[in-house]
């Protein structure tokens, strides 16, 4: 009778075990899967060569391993203007930047003010747009206006 209720005992324990382990295992999968960064700060002395604009923004960015899919929705407010251009561009490291005019992915200005925001998606093909650079943070996003057609606003996308 005492083996039978070790037995039992010792099944019930291994299963509790069980459970927590998988648990744990699933949160370390998630954190490796989701990537997220919210309130990432733009500005104008971001962008290179600087901007003396007082504009500021914000981007929410999210990148999701699975479907290779970066989600982004960008904020922001006092710009001398209506954007003239805003793109994603990379590769560059904070402090260093491409031509304002050849971005790996446009973002539509059409309709938009000096305040504002726009949201979209980037595939992470691996080819164009590669993980480990998405996820070492050498890609940014700048908005360009007619007083600042170099940019006026930026922010490298950086998960940390």
């Amino acid at each position: 009778m005492k083996w039978i209720k070790l037995t039992a005992f010792s099944v019930i324990l291994l299963g509790m075990l069980a459970t927590f382990n998988s648990c744990e295992k699933s949160a370390e999968a998630k954190k490796t899967v989701l990537y997220e960064k919210k309130g990432i700060t733009m500005s104008g002395a971001q962008v290179v060569p600087t901007s003396a604009s007082n504009a500021l923004g914000t981007i929410d960015v999210f990148y999701i391993k699975g479907t290779k899919t970066l989600s982004y929705t960008i904020n922001w407010a006092g710009l001398s203007g209506a954007p003239i251009g805003m793109g994603v561009y990379g590769t560059a490291p904070a402090g260093f930047a491409l031509s304002p005019t050849t971005p790996l992915q446009t973002i539509s200005t059409t309709g938009l003010t000096a305040n504002g925001s726009r949201s979209g998606t980037l595939l992470v093909d691996g080819v164009v747009v590669k993980e480990e650079a998405v996820l070492s943070g050498l890609y940014y996003i700048a908005i360009r206006t007619a007083a600042y057609p170099a940019g006026e606003i930026r922010a490298q996308v950086v998960f940390q």
